[in-house]
């Protein structure tokens, strides 16, 4: 279902108005998506991007655990690790980021970095020499905390693969099947250790749409129990510097503080918009230097309400 948030903004011949839309088309978040990333590459010259996907399954081609991640500006970045109840214990955790280390590292990465929570796995990711550089308290909900964590490749060093009974096989561009089973696993653990319901994970998403129906602007994210968190912000090269960002920002907070959240966080470049994250209130909690070479990858949080 399509909402209109607010009212249209005249610019010229064009109306501009705020949707949001929960599941909206993927050419919608497809527009969105890449309108950020021309704008990396753009500025950064860097265009070398790799999905990265590892999966481990069972006789019956039922998957059993799995990696994602993705690879760009020389930076791994793992967005989820999950082995079924079945394989825990086994090394399969470990020889999957091993496999996805060693593939990292054949694609020129000088780094990887994750987050995960107090509920999960930190002392695992230590072990394999990932260090702490940033925690947002009471994430999603108190007790609990999230986790920032980076790690440096030493490319003199050999990389051995833990031997496992079942085979990992590298699939950079996974099934969407296989995706929505370390999706479930990964809430599934979640709700089961933090005594959420599903329904407290939300897909948040705010589209600017001018009369024609183009979609000229976006903020793509979620809401997790207590937070807001803003994973894509854009705005069309031909509208930009009207304040539309800004817009589209409120809009997702008000509609996060509508859900129950009283916090939302980020992530930015130093070659993006940290100062407009600032003026809206946001403030650095954590940094990355050199993510990408010469770049710096910054961390930011909010108060909502309170």
């Amino acid at each position: 279902m399509v909402e209109t948030l607010h009212s249209a903004t005249t610019l010229g011949m064009d109306e501009l108005n705020i949707f949001c839309d929960p599941h909206p088309s993927p050419a919608w978040t497809e527009t969105v998506v890449r309108g950020v990333d021309q704008h990396n590459v753009a500025v950064t010259g860097l265009s070398d991007y790799y999905p990265v996907g590892l999966l481990v399954s069972g006789a019956g081609g039922e998957v059993l655990a799995g990696l994602r991640g993705d690879i760009w500006g020389g930076w791994m970045n793992v967005m989820s690790l999950w082995v079924s109840v079945a394989l825990r214990g086994r090394g399969y955790g470990a020889a999957l980021m091993a496999h996805a280390h060693r593939y990292a590292r054949r694609k020129s990465c000088t780094h990887a970095f994750l987050r995960t929570g107090s509920y999960e796995a930190r002392p695992f990711y230590e072990k394999l020499g990932y260090r702490l550089y940033a925690e947002l308290s009471d994430h999603p909900i108190a007790p609990h905390r999230r986790y920032f964590l980076s790690r440096e490749f030493d490319a003199a060093a050999e990389l051995e693969l833990p031997t496992t009974e079942l085979p990992i096989v590298i699939s950079p561009l996974l099934p969407r099947e296989a995706v929505n089973t370390i999706r479930a696993g990964i809430a599934s653990h979640a709700h089961a250790a933090i005594g959420l319901p599903e329904t407290e994970w939300f897909p948040h998403n705010f589209f600017l749409r001018d009369r024609d129906g183009e979609i000229v602007g976006g903020v793509l994210g979620n809401v997790w129990a207590r937070w807001l968190y803003v994973d894509y912000v854009w705005v069309d090269r031909s509208i930009r510097g009207k304040g539309h960002a800004s817009r589209l920002m409120k809009a997702a907070e008000q509609g996060a503080i509508a859900r129950g959240c009283a916090h939302s966080f980020l992530g930015t470049f130093s070659f993006q918009a940290r100062p407009l994250y600032e003026k809206l209130g946001y403030h650095v909690f954590g940094e990355e230097r050199d993510h990408p070479k010469g770049h710096s990858h910054y961390l930011l949080t909010k108060r909502l309400v309170g």
